[in-house]
């Protein structure tokens, strides 16, 4: 009876551990500096109140366009930022590219190939992008909000990358 039990609690705690375990995660922030620069003016925009367009801007995320192109700016923004390939990497990782949260609609591209689009409370944006990285990588992610974007809360907020990005690189289990 007694081996018995200890088979028993065994395979629970062998289960318990087995189905708990959770894959190692290392993370690499982006978060700056990233370059913007406007695409589109919506005409709702009052332009009196634009910087100069044709000149870019360069910023830290998560933030909004407003200390830039303030609070009512309206249209579209590509956001930009170039990154190495992570050295070390083995080929069962899997690395993830992961887009917090934006206001209010972006596409998301890596080295000019689009990986997907994500809208303002969407579960956050994730891309498995180990096969796609080069040496050198080159992020962009577009945004726009256009004049009649139902927001909720920000509505009356401006838009832009008001989330986290980053790299998940992932340890196989």
């Amino acid at each position: 009876m007694k081996k018995r039990l200890n088979k028993s609690i065994s395979l629970r705690l062998f289960t318990a551990t087995f189905l708990n375990k959770q894959p190692e995660i290392h993370t690499i922030r982006l978060h700056g500096p990233w370059i913007a620069k406007v695409l589109f003016v919506d005409p709702c925009s009052d332009p009196q109140n634009l910087p100069d367009l044709d000149q870019d801007h360069r910023c830290k995320i998560p933030s909004d366009w407003s200390d830039w192109l303030g609070p009512s700016f309206r249209g579209r923004v590509a956001y930009r930022r170039s990154f190495n390939r992570p050295t070390q990497l083995d080929p069962d990782q899997k690395v993830w590219l992961v887009v917090e949260e934006v206001d209010f609609r972006a596409e998301i591209f890596l080295n000019d190939q689009r990986l997907g689009q994500t809208t303002l409370g969407e579960d956050p944006f994730r891309a498995e992008i180990h096969n796609q990285l080069a040496v050198a990588n080159l992020i962009r992610i577009e945004i726009e909000k256009p004049n009649r974007a139902s927001c909720d809360s920000r509505a009356e907020l401006a838009g832009g990358l008001i989330g986290s990005v980053r790299l998940e690189i992932e340890e196989p289990v």
